[in-house]
């Protein structure tokens, strides 16, 4: 029906004529698109829509006609001119009786509202005569009646026909006349809608040249075997098919043009006739060479319980079933397996799928949302398919782009549409206007010195296909492409989030949510390392962890990827939460709490309970990872009562280790203690703090499955990451320890300390900017560390900042003489003393926060001195 009803709408429009459209796909005329609850609406807003219709100019109008709406009586007042019969085939059983009674509704359009209107037509009906349902209205209706088929002795008929995976090429006979059409359309099916189509505009009077063209126009029908583009030589389409013999049909029509081979990802909707899952079953799997069953729109039924219905109909002796883990095809026999969750199905066959294949995506064609329980959550077979495509064929030296279309960013956004077609598409999300990419969509962020809302045209320019804003009154509409999308919501960066939870939610695979006071990037890159040797895996890059960066995070997601590692950070009330949110992590880890970022928190209780929201704001079956050493860890997890993974230097841990050996600039040894059983590592890295982060990497692994064996290498394998507890040796045989890339409490202490085990019997120079974000305990905090400098045994420190003197008196209270103290005034003259008292064998330790921009004097320090690989390496 929908086919023939765009078919017959674009016959029409190059007939000159304006058209209104009814039916399953939407509601529409002059460009007015509105959305279809029903293919065919309710009586009062049928009437609503025609008047609007006729007010507007409507000349012709096709409606899609419901037997559920002729049972109910919703088109009873309406005066057809003509009818179209394309076929009946077992559907709505759950409503009607039987076939017959499905038959007795359908038949009553034409016996009753036909036979009874006023209009001119020389014909009333078309009717297939292919369909046996067809050539029994055609015997049983008493009014004048037009015939078309594929056979022979119809009025509408076939002379000659062409079909293949590019389209339609055919000489019909229509009413005598002979007219050549070209249609982008794909299968034999279709050649039929498009003698149902030219058999209506012939009935209307259209000239056969307009015929021809309209038929040419059309380029594809929303989800009726539409083809997604591929320029890797796959061929993927997407139907509606989503009964048997409809998915039947379509294969048959797939089986007799295939070049290789056919894949098949299909399901069935829940709380609908059950009868066709089994029967769906065996004709997917007969036409395949492969077959993934899925869940379509399960409603209020169990999914597994659906498939399981679906696989009764399969015929087990002959059709072999497959680990998704372990898809193949195999030579003799056809194959399918079970993927649950649709999205993850659809990537499955696009990845396995080669050049020449086919792969059909089946059951919801043009819906762009699926239904789970009573929610209708965004969700568009198109777009999933276009997105794995992209990002199995696409340069991965490019981020691949998150798709959507405008009318998913307003749903998941509660976004208003200002100008623009909801149906356009984009590509990737930007905050940046400098760094716009074509068709992405541009989010106007604000802050303290910037409002995104002064870029917007200049992001259009650039070729950004919408944009979200919060205040569409900064925007100067006159000035604005109407047919660029802009869209205005509450909150930019709410919205920046909930995209990224959106695209989050499109994928199956596991995510690791990690936060901390301190060693949260080390503990991320170990953790990535040890995965990356059994998975693929999609890890935060440098400091995109807060509400702009994780987002971006997120949006680098793809296909290609197993597992997630996405750390965030924080200095503020609810950011974790919100964090946590967007993200929607199955493991959470909290590698410890300390006293950073004070001005934000108040306390470090305060601190701990914002951490702690990473656990509480997990999906409910998620896994925390728990440090058991950390007094203010475990407090949070005392209310946690989901599954965890535990960690301690102490025995009796799920992770523990013994036998540390402190190796100098080598690293450090151990056994990683995990199922009973001792792993010996040696990591080039130094450090308590890298134990712990050692173990908290190894606990997150645990939770994800990996195997020991791989853990123990993934920390062998670790290199330190730059600024980070970076030991460089440089070529006078000093040591330089960089860990400038940020500070608090806790990391200078941890760093401190490790200074101290590695000197030995060497002199250590230590260069320490403040540490920030501490608010009113700033000054006590800073007088302490100068304390704990001072038993390092530090030959000379050099200080920095507002609270360099607190430092220096906590230093000299320690026990540092007035002349070891130094305050950085003057990097050649600090670069002066450095070099008149380093010597082999020595060490520096260069500290502070990231604002103190302690780097340059790490940077300098190896410039002077020159550098080489550590002994570790």
């Amino acid at each position: 029906k929908t086919t023939v009803s765009y078919l017959l709408e674009s016959i029409l429009t190059a007939a000159g004529f304006c058209c209104g459209l009814l039916g399953t796909v939407n509601y529409r005329y002059n460009g007015k698109i509105m959305p279809a609850p029903n293919t065919t609406p309710e009586s009062y807003e049928m009437q609503k829509i025609l008047s609007e219709m006729a007010s507007g100019g409507v000349t012709h109008v096709i409606a899609e006609v419901s037997s559920h709406a002729l049972d109910l009586r919703r088109v009873d007042d309406c005066d057809f001119d003509l009818g179209i019969f394309t076929n009946l085939s077992p559907e709505h059983l759950d409503y009607h009786r039987d076939m017959e009674d499905y038959f007795r509704a359908k038949k009553r359009f034409f016996t009753e509202l036909l036979a009874q209107s006023k209009k001119d037509c020389p014909q009333k009906m078309v009717a297939n005569a292919d369909d046996p349902w067809g050539r029994r209205l055609l015997s049983e209706v008493r009014i004048p009646a037009l015939s078309y088929g594929l056979g022979k002795n119809t009025g509408v008929t076939v002379e000659h026909e062409e079909t293949t995976l590019d389209g339609i090429r055919a000489e019909i006979s229509l009413a005598g006349k002979k007219i050549t059409v070209a249609s982008q359309l794909i299968g034999r099916f279709n050649l039929s809608n498009i003698l149902a189509a030219a058999a209506a505009a012939s009935v209307l009077r259209v000239e056969t040249s307009v015929i021809e063209a309209g038929i040419k126009n059309l380029s594809c029908v929303p989800g009726r075997l539409e083809k997604i583009d591929s320029s890797a030589g796959i061929h993927v389409f997407v139907d509606y098919a989503h009964k048997p013999d409809a998915l039947k049909q379509v294969l048959q029509n797939l089986d007799k043009m295939k070049q290789k081979r056919i894949l098949t990802v299909f399901g069935c909707g829940g709380n609908r006739d059950r009868a066709k899952r089994p029967l769906m079953g065996e004709t997917a799997t007969t036409y395949s060479d492969l077959t993934i069953v899925t869940s379509d729109n399960p409603r209020r039924e169990d999914p597994l319980a659906i498939i399981g219905e679906i696989e009764t109909g399969i015929d087990q002796k002959k059709i072999r079933k497959v680990s998704w883990e372990h898809l193949v095809f195999a030579d003799d026999a056809h194959t399918y397996t079970v993927i649950a969750d649709r999205k993850a199905a659809i990537i499955a066959a696009i990845q396995i799928a080669q050049p020449q294949d086919i792969v059909l995506i089946a059951g919801k064609g043009h819906e762009d949302y699926q239904i789970l329980g009573t929610k209708k959550i965004p969700f568009d077979d198109r777009i999933v398919a276009t997105q794995a495509l992209r990002s199995r064929f696409s340069d991965h030296s490019e981020v691949v782009s998150p798709v959507f279309s405008l009318a998913e960013v307003l749903a998941e956004t509660d976004g208003r549409l200002i100008t623009g077609n909801k149906e356009t598409m984009i590509y990737g999300v930007s905050t940046d206007s400098r760094h716009i990419q074509p068709e992405n969509l541009f989010i106007a962020l604000q802050g303290e010195n910037f409002d995104g809302h002064t870029f917007v045209q200049k992001a259009l320019e650039h070729g950004a296909a919408g944009v979200v804003v919060s205040d569409a009154r900064k925007i100067n509409l006159e000035q604005l492409n109407t047919n660029k999308g802009l869209m205005e919501v509450d909150d930019a960066l709410r919205a920046l989030g909930d995209l990224a939870h959106a695209y989050r939610r499109r994928f199956s695979i596991p995510v690791i949510g990690l936060t901390g006071s301190s060693g949260k990037t080390t503990t991320k890159e170990m953790l990535s390392c040890i995965l990356e040797r059994e998975r693929k895996v999609l890890k935060t890059e440098g400091n995109l962890n807060n509400l702009i960066g994780l987002p971006q995070t997120i949006f680098r997601m793809t296909g290609q990827h197993e597992i997630a590692v996405l750390e965030m950070g924080t200095n503020t009330r609810g950011e974790i939460k919100r964090l946590t949110q967007i993200a929607s992590p199955d493991i959470g880890l909290i590698t410890n709490v300390g006293p950073a970022h004070l001005a934000g928190f108040g306390t470090i209780d305060v601190v701990g309970k914002k951490k702690g929201d990473l656990f509480f704001n997990m999906i409910p079956s998620g896994i925390a990872v728990v440090n058991l050493d950390d007094e203010a860890v475990c407090n949070v997890v005392d209310r946690w009562s989901g599954r965890r993974i535990t960690f301690s230097m102490r025995a009796g841990a799920d992770v523990s280790v013994n036998d540390i050996r402190k190796n100098g600039a080598r690293g450090t040894s151990f056994n990683l203690l995990m199922g009973g059983c001792a792993h010996k590592v040696d990591m080039k890295v130094v450090g308590i703090s890298n134990i712990y982060n050692a173990m908290a990497a190894a606990a997150t692994a645990v939770a994800c499955g990996i195997r020991f064996e791989s853990i123990q290498r993934g920390l062998n394998l670790f290199q330190a990451v730059d600024g980070r507890m970076e030991i460089i040796k440089l070529q006078n045989g000093a040591y330089l320890i960089n860990d400038t890339y940020n500070a608090n409490p806790a990391s200078v202490r941890e760093a401190l300390l490790t200074l101290k085990d590695a000197r030995n019997a060497h002199s250590a120079f230590v260069f320490l900017g403040d540490m920030l974000e501490l608010g009113e305990a700033a000054p006590e905090m800073h007088r302490k560390i100068g304390m704990l400098l001072a038993t390092t045994g530090a030959t000379a420190a050099f200080l920095q900042g507002e609270f360099a003197q607190v430092t220096a008196a906590g230093a000299l209270e320690g026990g540092l003489a007035k002349e070891q103290v130094m305050f950085l005034k003057d990097d050649e003259e600090a670069m002066a003393s450095l070099k008149k008292k380093l010597r082999k064998g020595d060490w520096i330790l260069v500290k502070g926060s990231r604002r103190m921009k302690m780097d340059r004097i790490a940077a300098r320090i190896r410039k002077d001195f020159g550098d080489r690989k550590t002994e570790g390496e």
